[in-house]
Parts: C-alpha cells; structure tokens; sequence
C-alpha cells in the first residue's frame, strides 16, 4: 500500500508544530505564582468540600439522605400514631374486619386514601363524605405538631366520592386542593375524590 501526503497538510502540520515564543519573565511569574498558593495550606472548609467533590454520586446520596431522614424524624416525632389508627382513620379495625375486606373482589375492596388539610384556627376537624355516611365521628383528623396541617386515612371504594371537611363540629368546608362538585347529600360545594382499584 502506497501512502500519499498532500503537501499543504504537511507545511500546515510544520507551521504548527512549533510552540510560539515567550518572555522570559513570563514563565517566572507563572512558576512565582504557582509556588505561592502551593506553600498556603487550604483552609478546613476547602479541604473538606475537595473531599465531598472527590466521594462518589452514591456516596453523597447516601449522605443526604441519611441527613434528611435524621431531619425528618426529629420533626416528626410523637406525630405518628399507630399504623392500624391511621388506616382506620381512627376507628378500631378487627382481624375479622380486616380478613373480609381482603377476601373481597378488588373491584369493590375499600382502598386507604390519605387527606390533609390547613386549618390553622380549628379545634376539631373531621373528613366527611359518601365512603363513610357523611357521619363526622368516623374519621376524625389528628393534628400533625402544635400548627400543622390536619390529616387522616379514609377507606372508600374504587370509584368517585364527593366529602368536605367538618370543622368545629358545625361547618363543612371543601378542599381547597381538590376539584368541587355539588352534593347530593347536603346543599352546597363538597369536594371530589377520585379512588382507583389498587
């Protein structure tokens, strides 16, 4: 095999290979500089963000997430209560109850649905709706810390509920998150929840 060359790539590659040329006094200052920051030693915080940088992806998140979960649960406890209760939405479950709900065909089988509502000024709140007969003393909300939201689990089928939220024992009020519809239940604005088969 014959290897050809065009010339003008091989003057171009000659013009090229040569360094341009440089002061003297550049190069010192350069190597001045660079010996300068290399006596200083890295204040702590640099040091330990190098090493951050230098820890790998999984690492970090692993770190994070250790973080936030230590965060998380200094806030949140004495909070949650008794897995069952909440499922319950605060009334007491059977293992027999419990057992004929899971013998039940899926399409029919009353899925937990978490609510949560900002009601700063309520003493009481409870979730009201057609999954529970409108009936304010089944699923009442437990106060998440001293000013925190209200929330409770509500079982309701698979399917379309309409509820509200009863406050202080005397008035509905609709959540503000979810889409509205009139009831048929009671006269005026109920919220709409959408639960599908698990």
């Amino acid at each position: 095999m014959i290897e050809e060359s065009d010339e003008l790539i091989v003057r171009a590659a000659r013009a090229l290979s040569g360094m341009p040329p440089t002061k003297a006094g550049a190069v010192a200052r350069v190597l001045m500089a660079v010996r300068a920051n290399q006596a200083r030693p890295l204040p702590f915080w640099k040091r330990a963000m190098r090493r951050f940088d230098e820890t790998s992806v999984s690492a970090k998140a692993a770190g994070l997430l250790m973080a936030a979960s230590l965060v998380i649960g200094f806030f949140a406890r004495g909070t949650v209560g008794n897995a069952r209760d909440s499922f319950a939405g605060g009334s007491e479950l059977s293992g027999t109850a419990l057992q004929s709900i899971a013998n039940m065909p899926a399409e029919s089988r009353p899925v937990p649905v978490a609510v949560a509502v900002e009601l700063a000024n309520a003493k009481t709140v409870a979730v009201v709706g057609d999954f529970n007969g409108w009936d304010p003393s089944v699923t009442p909300m437990q106060r998440v810390g001293k000013d925190g939201p209200w929330s409770a689990t509500v079982l309701a089928k698979p399917g379309r509920h309409t509820y509200a939220f009863m406050v202080d024992g005397a008035t509905l009020v609709a959540d503000p998150r979810a889409p509205r519809a009139k009831s048929s239940d009671f006269d005026g604005d109920a919220s709409v929840m959408m639960v599908r088969t698990p």
